[in-house]
């Protein structure tokens, strides 16, 4: 699963690197809102013997254009896990949630590139917070090991209309190691 979303990722990259034209104007400018609403594939935050209770991690951030190279904006995840353990004919389990909610920076290469005016390639960085809660089999509820995340990511778009597209971003991030959706621009 692992190499296929990484060949994914790649030709993704690789099509939006090698996809040049003459521009009329960027995919990414100065002044421009950018939403992205997803899903999360590949968590790093639980280890291994846990299953997802949730398949995917929501994911959903929005960036605000500084300058034609950079934007800075926030973001917000979700991830959950179960745990389960048999043990001398008894069973015990547990449940984490995570919540990410942080800040992120992105720097836009299609100035560099000399990219169609579809394509938007930028790398990035996040730092926030990670909330976790916990709650098991015996009745037992509260949080556990909150602390700071942080991340960084490559990703790139793809505008299918001037407002609306698709995105994808690698990287260590929110509580993913893939984030794949629907990005807007307004």
């Amino acid at each position: 699963m692992k190499k296929n979303l990484f060949i994914l990722f790649a030709f993704l990259l690789m099509g939006a690197t090698q996809v040049l034209a003459q521009k009329t104007t960027n995919a990414y400018s100065s002044s421009d809102n950018l939403l992205n609403v997803g899903i999360g594939l590949g968590s790093p935050f639980f280890g291994s013997g846990y299953s997802s209770s949730f398949p995917v991690n929501p994911t959903i951030s929005y960036e605000h254009g500084v300058t034609d190279e950079i934007s800075i904006g926030g973001q917000l995840s979700y991830a959950s896990s179960k745990f389960n353990y048999a043990y001398f004919g008894s069973a015990y389990s547990f449940k984490e949630n995570a919540t990410y909610i942080g800040a992120r920076g992105s720097y836009h290469l299609n100035d560099i590139l000399d990219l169609d005016s579809k394509f938007d390639v930028y790398g990035g960085a996040s730092l926030g917070y990670v909330i976790v809660s916990v709650s098991d089999n015996t009745g037992y509820s509260g949080s556990a090991a909150s602390a700071v995340g942080f991340g960084a990511f490559a990703g790139g778009k793809y505008f299918f209309s001037p407002k609306a597209g698709v995105y994808a971003e690698l990287g260590y991030q929110s509580l993913s190691f893939l984030n794949v959706g629907l990005a807007f621009k307004f």
